[in-house]
């Protein structure tokens, strides 16, 4: 078997792991909350909210302890254009997608913000303790936003036992510490082989595998007409994308950046946001918005194997 197929397959399987374990410890990390009498809204904003985002965290994480910087940035950039332009874009494709005017108050601001504020730490190739919590500050006030709400419904108690509970969150987390040291090992050597930059892989491939979760719900929401949940997916996962994983992972340990990803890869990740912004004025993302959206990722992943930085 080639070497490049068996790293491949170790992606693979590193994805599923990422995805199963990210299911099962916010299932049972849900279900435990819920029997503590934490409020459904609650869980949702901040448990599933997060959870969503676990696979980026957790291979940006362990990337950056194992000293590839490139990786865990690119992860994260790379997540957030993913979630646009081929996310968003695709599922306009299939079914425009209503944005809600609500949006524009507290999310979209937030939305911008948390991304203009990445291209401004980046400038000095370096995000450290500081910029990390900032964006940790920004967490916080995200999350309180929708916990100070009182616009939910109790959930009844949950009928699992608190033992099956525990040992669904221990199983989940083994799985996405287990398939995060999997997926970046094998990253890590698909860009030896391959012969381009970790940052290139951690932009595209690893990007892509992260997010799949959120590519298969946001589609799912949209053939469902569930609009609301679509949009809010796209841009709730990529501020958390850079408030939790960014804002957590740099307080732990400050990461480096290079020139390249200030010049094109954060930049075009601000484009990506500001068009998502004026077709929030809108209130839709159109089928021909969704084309553009989609036709702008495949453009980005064209210049970079392109240019096959190093």
């Amino acid at each position: 078997m080639p070497h490049i197929v068996k790293e491949l397959l170790l992606l693979a399987l590193g994805s599923i792991l990422l995805s199963a374990g990210a299911n099962y410890f916010i299932e049972g990390a849900s279900l435990i909350a819920a029997r503590l009498g934490v409020s459904q809204l609650s869980i949702g904003v901040t448990l599933v909210a997060l959870g969503t985002s676990l696979p980026e965290f957790f291979v940006s994480l362990v990337a950056l302890l194992k000293g590839s910087c490139d990786i865990s940035i690119g992860n994260v950039v790379g997540s957030n254009i993913c979630n646009i332009g081929l996310i968003l874009g695709t599922a306009a494709i299939l079914k425009p997608v209503s944005i809600p005017k609500s949006l524009k108050q507290f999310e979209l601001p937030m939305f911008l913000v948390s991304a203009a504020l990445l291209y401004l730490f980046c400038l000095n190739m370096r995000i450290g303790t500081l910029e990390g919590l900032i964006y940790l500050a920004l967490l916080v006030v995200f999350t309180a936003r929708y916990t100070m709400e009182k616009r939910y419904v109790e959930a009844e108690a949950p009928k699992t036992s608190l033992p099956i509970s525990l040992l669904m969150t221990a199983g989940g987390l083994t799985a996405l510490i287990l398939g995060s040291n999997i997926f970046t090992e094998s990253a890590i050597e698909i860009a030896r082989i391959l012969g381009v930059s970790q940052l290139v892989i951690g932009l595209t491939l690893v990007a892509l595998g992260t997010s799949l979760p959120e590519l298969a719900s946001t589609v799912a929401a949209t053939l469902k007409g569930k609009s609301d949940i679509a949009i809010g997916n796209v841009i709730g996962s990529n501020i958390i994308n850079l408030i939790f994983i960014l804002g957590t992972i740099c307080t732990i340990k400050p990461l480096k950046t290079r020139a390249e990803i200030v010049k094109l890869d954060i930049p075009f990740m601000l484009l990506l946001s500001a068009f998502v912004a004026l077709l929030t004025f809108k209130g839709r993302v159109s089928r021909l918005a969704g084309l553009i959206l989609l036709g702008l990722y495949i453009i980005y992943i064209g210049l970079l194997y392109t240019h096959c930085r190093v």
